[in-house]
C-alpha cells in the first residue's frame, strides 16, 4: 500500500481528489491532509509519505517555496493546479507529473501509472532540488526588447510592469526607467507565460507581482506597484492575482 498527502488551500480540492482516489485507486491510502502550507511541510517531514498530491498556488508559501523548506524530499511529487502556465516548464523538466483541476478521473489514473511504474522499475523518486534549480534558473531568465536602436536583453526580473501602447508596449523597470518597443503586449504575455512572477491582470497591463506593494479593494480593485502606480485588476483576473500575490481570493 503506497501513503500519500493531499496539500491544498481549498477543502473542496482536497476532498473531490480524496473521493477520487479512492475510486480509481484503493490502494493508496491517503495517511493526511491539509489547507495549510505551513502545515504540509510538517506533515511531509513526519510521515515520509510514498506521494503527495501539492496545489501550487496557495496563500502565504506557494507549493514551491513549501518544497523549499521541507527536510524530507524523497517521494513522488503530483501537482494540482487551475492555471496551465504555472512553471509547467520546469516541472516537466524535473519529470515530476501535474493535474490541472478540477481533476479528471483519466488523468488522475495516468499520474498514477507513471508514479507505480516508476516504483516497481525501482527508479529514482523525482529530483525536487532540480525542480527547484530550474525554477530560480526560470526566474532569472532574459527577454529581448526591440528598440529603436537595436534589441535590449534584460532580466527579466528587472521588469516591474509592462503597458499595452496600440499595437505595441512600453517597459518600466523597477529603477524607473522606461522603454518604448514594437514588440506588442500579447507578445510579452507568451514569452512570460511560463513565468510564475508575470501576470496580464486586464487588457493593458502584465505586472511582476515581486513589484506589487499592496492590493486596494476599491474602485473594482487595483495594484499599487513599488514606484506608486495603480494598475486596475480585472474581475476576470482578481482571483488568479490575489493568489499570485499569496492572499488568497475571498
Amino acid at each position: 500500500m503506497l501513503h500519500a498527502l493531499i496539500i491544498d488551500d481549498e477543502e473542496n480540492g482536497i476532498v473531490s481528489l480524496g473521493l477520487l482516489l479512492k475510486k480509481v485507486a484503493p490502494h493508496i491510502k491517503i495517511v493526511s491532509t491539509t489547507t495549510s502550507a505551513t502545515r504540509g511541510v510538517i506533515l511531509i517531514n513526519d510521515f515520509r509519505p510514498d506521494i503527495v498530491f501539492l496545489d501550487i498556488n496557495m496563500p502565504n508559501l506557494t507549493g514551491f517555496e513549501l518544497l523549499e523548506k521541507i527536510e524530507f524530499k524523497k517521494f513522488h511529487l503530483i501537482f494540482t493546479t487551475a492555471h496551465q502556465e504555472y512553471a509547467l516548464k520546469a516541472i516537466k523538466k524535473s519529470a515530476v507529473d501535474y493535474l490541472l483541476k478540477p481533476v479528471g478521473k483519466d488523468d488522475l489514473i495516468k499520474a498514477i501509472q507513471k508514479v507505480e511504474k516508476k516504483i516497481t522499475e525501482n527508479e529514482k523518486v523525482p529530483d525536487i532540488y532540480m525542480l527547484l534549480k530550474d525554477l530560480g534558473e526560470q526566474q532569472k531568465q532574459k527577454v529581448a526588447i526591440p528598440t529603436k536602436t537595436g534589441i535590449d536583453l534584460v532580466s527579466v526580473d528587472d521588469i516591474m510592469y509592462i503597458e499595452a501602447n496600440s499595437n505595441s508596449a512600453v517597459v518600466t523597470f523597477n529603477n524607473g526607467e522606461q522603454t518604448p518597443t514594437s514588440r506588442s503586449l500579447k507578445e510579452f504575455e507568451n514569452h512570460l507565460s511560463d513565468n510564475i512572477a508575470f501576470i496580464r491582470v486586464q487588457n493593458s497591463f502584465i505586472i511582476n507581482v515581486h513589484r506589487v506593494s499592496k492590493y486596494v479593494k476599491e474602485d473594482g480593485g487595483y495594484a499599487v506597484m513599488q514606484n506608486k502606480k495603480s494598475i486596475p485588476v480585472s474581475k476576470q483576473k482578481k482571483e488568479e492575482f490575489l493568489k499570485r500575490i499569496n492572499l488568497g481570493a475571498e
